[in-house]
């Protein structure tokens, strides 16, 4: 008897936290939760708290994601078939004289900012 009265009590709760999730989702469906989600809840994390959870998490990612790949942009020379830039390489200024040096000042300025 006690047996039923749990599956019973964990039969309403499933309810109430599945209307919930409805109420706070009602444009996503609960077939369409990722894997991620469904292992909170059997971990007894609510339905929409695992949801809230999962939404956080990938935006966090995607804002970690977003913050390295302008990092890489700003250090990235550009692409190679794209016409001269006016980066220089450290050899093509290794290999300037010192009146070439005074001229591209602010070109070499720039591109030892894309250097490693």
């Amino acid at each position: 008897m006690n047996g039923l009265r749990a599956e019973l009590q964990n039969l309403r709760r499933a309810q109430s936290e599945c209307a919930e999730f409805a109420a706070l989702y009602p444009d996503v469906p609960l077939s369409d939760l990722p894997d991620a989600v469904w292992e909170d809840v059997g971990r007894g994390v609510p339905v929409s708290a695992a949801y809230a959870l999962f939404r956080r998490r990938e935006e966090y990612a995607g804002r970690i994601a977003g913050q390295v790949n302008e990092q890489n942009r700003t250090r990235s020379s550009g692409a190679l078939a794209q016409s001269r830039s006016g980066f220089l390489s450290p050899a093509e200024v290794r290999a300037m004289s010192p009146a070439e040096v005074r001229k591209n000042y602010q070109s070499i300025l720039h591109s030892m900012q894309k250097w490693n």
